[in-house]
Parts: structure tokens; C-alpha cells; sequence
């Protein structure tokens, strides 16, 4: 539940303040940028139109009504795509969260498969990830990493198996290659 409310969260906080929101999400060079854009962007279009100095004692519709709608208007907008970007950058980051557990919960779920078979000749021992530890041939683990779908030199998952074909599909798409099914962690809720 809290992984869902950071979107929402970090598109309020960037509207209020722009950069906020990535600072919320700790992109704190996103921010910066996002904050220096929108700043500079106001001084450059208040100073390039014919408005006079507006008094920031003032009321809040005062001040409103003193920016011209030639600096309002693209100031929106500005503000509005720094929202619209902390809201997809926290969504892509929740996302990319559930790809990686579902990622990890197959690999597991696929290495203690291979355990309980254990007919195929290995000594089953298997270490974290489900990358098997060796047996003694120099083999390095290379047999469970290839079906599983483990690059064994980084041990990055590539491939999963898909729960409604079963057949392995890359790891990084949100859907099925096969069946065209879309994944569990894909973004279709």
C-alpha cells in the first residue's frame, strides 16, 4: 500500500514545490534540475515581460493577479511536467520493485524444483538465487543458471517461466513473448 500512495505523493509534493518530489523519492540530481528549470524559467519570463515588480507582501491573490498570464501560463506547464515526472519516475521505481521480487520468487520457486528432482545427476547443493555451488566437475553452477535463465558470470536473471504457457519469457518485458499473457508484475493492474 505504501509503494502506491509514493506516486501520488511525489507528483503533490513536486506541484507545490518543484523538485520536491524527486527529493522525495531520492533523485536529488532530478530535483536540482527540475528546480533550477522552473526557477530560472520564471525569472527569464517575468524579466522578458513588460510586468512591474509585484509586492510578495501582499495578499496570495494579489500576487496572483500581478504575474502576467504571458509568465502564469508556461510557469503551469513547467510545474505540471515536473509533476507528471515524479509521478512516473515513482511509479517506474514500484514497477521495477515488482518485476525484481516476481523475477526472484520464480527463480526460487524454479531452483527448488530442480532440487526435489534431483535425478539428474548433480549433488544439489544450490546456493543463494538458486545458482547451483558446484559438484565437484568445475561446471560452476552453469546447468541451473542456463534453465533458469541466469547469466552465471553476474548472476542477472534474464528469463522467467510464464505462469499461464510455462514457457521461459525475458524477465525484463511485461508480458509474455509466447502467449502474449501479461506477467504479474506487469503494469497491468
Amino acid at each position: 500500500m505504501r509503494r502506491r500512495l509514493r506516486a501520488p505523493v511525489a507528483a503533490l509534493l513536486a506541484t507545490l514545490v518543484p523538485g520536491l518530489g524527486h527529493a522525495f523519492l531520492g533523485r536529488f540530481g532530478r530535483a536540482v534540475v527540475w528546480h533550477v528549470t522552473v526557477l530560472g524559467g520564471a525569472i527569464a519570463l517575468f524579466s522578458l515581460s513588460d510586468a512591474g515588480p509585484i509586492d510578495p507582501s501582499g495578499s496570495i491573490a494579489d500576487v496572483a493577479a500581478a504575474v502576467p498570464a504571458g509568465v502564469a501560463l508556461p510557469l503551469s506547464v513547467l510545474v505540471g511536467l515536473s509533476a507528471v515526472d515524479a509521478y512516473l519516475v515513482a511509479r517506474s521505481e514500484a514497477a521495477e520493485a515488482d518485476r525484481a521480487a516476481a523475477t526472484e520468487a520464480a527463480i526460487r520457486r524454479h531452483a527448488a524444483e530442480e532440487d526435489e528432482e534431483g535425478d539428474d545427476g548433480r549433488d544439489g547443493r544450490v546456493g543463494s538465487g538458486g545458482v547451483e555451488t558446484g559438484d565437484g566437475s568445475g561446471a560452476g553452477g552453469t546447468a541451473v543458471a542456463a534453465s533458469v535463465g541466469v547469466d552465471a558470470g553476474g548472476g542477472d536473471p534474464t528469463g522467467v517461466e510464464c505462469p499461464h504457457c510455462g514457457r521461459e519469457t525475458d524477465a525484463e518485458l511485461d508480458f509474455c513473448h509466447w502467449c502474449t499473457e501479461p506477467l504479474p508484475w506487469g503494469d497491468g493492474e
